[in-house]
């Protein structure tokens, strides 16, 4: 029985996936205020003081967040909002081809209204992600999600529901964060960890959200749990 019902939730949660009608994006361009991203490199435990990882930060002004579910029939909101975001940086696990790639152990992105302070948007990252920064003449910071272990989540916040109306962001997400204008020239510290550096950065994302009828399955993938427990 235990196995059926696993089964069942397996079942409807894909088929949610498959009935997903459209995304919902979130978008800033470069700000143009100069570096927005400061990375402080880590440290390593040769001494015997434990390993320190880097620290990728947003310190840059308020930006211009575009919100748009027009793929769904939901519109488009543009809202003025600060970031704040902690992004834990793993020890260089490659240098191919000119660039090097670094783990995301951890971290937290956060969107609220510059005005109102309410909140707009968050993603979150954990542990095994698969999650990315790469560098090279220009980087990237990378991270997906759809339901495993550690992978990016988005989760709506008060002010992004005040605009469109209730919204299920489906567990399949993804962003990417490009850094250009890179100050000064990345290396590999001693202790494997990419040195410090400086980055403008501009920003996409998007979530899936489901098809009309896909709430209805994801009652079922509920009713499904509750019965396996």
């Amino acid at each position: 029985m235990r196995q059926v019902c696993f089964v069942g939730v397996a079942a409807a949660v894909g088929a949610i996936a498959g009935r997903a009608a459209g995304v919902m994006t979130y978008t800033f361009f470069d700000p143009g205020a100069g570096p927005e991203i400061t990375y402080t490199e880590g440290a390593g435990s040769f001494l015997g003081n434990g390993t320190s990882n880097g620290l990728l930060v947003w310190s840059g002004p308020s930006i211009a967040l575009t919100i748009d579910g027009t793929d769904h029939g939901l519109g488009s909101t543009l809202f003025g909002a600060d970031l704040t975001m902690q992004l834990e940086i793993g020890a260089v696990s490659s240098f191919e081809g000119g660039i090097l790639t670094a783990p995301i152990v951890s971290g937290v992105i956060t969107f609220t209204d510059s005005v109102t302070t309410d909140f707009i948007l968050s993603g979150t990252i954990g542990a095994g992600s698969g999650a990315v920064l790469t560098l090279g003449t220009t980087g990237n910071v990378i991270a997906q999600g759809a339901g495993g272990p550690g992978g990016l989540v988005w989760t709506a916040g008060s002010a992004l529901t005040d605009a469109f109306g209730p919204l299920t962001l489906l567990p399949i997400h993804d962003m990417n964060f490009t850094l250009t204008e890179i100050t000064p020239t990345v290396g590999v510290n001693p202790d494997g960890f990419l040195t410090s550096f400086t980055a403008s950065s501009a920003f996409t994302g998007n979530s899936a959200i489901p098809a009309p009828g896909g709430l209805a399955l994801l009652a079922v993938a509920g009713v499904f749990a509750r019965r396996r427990r």
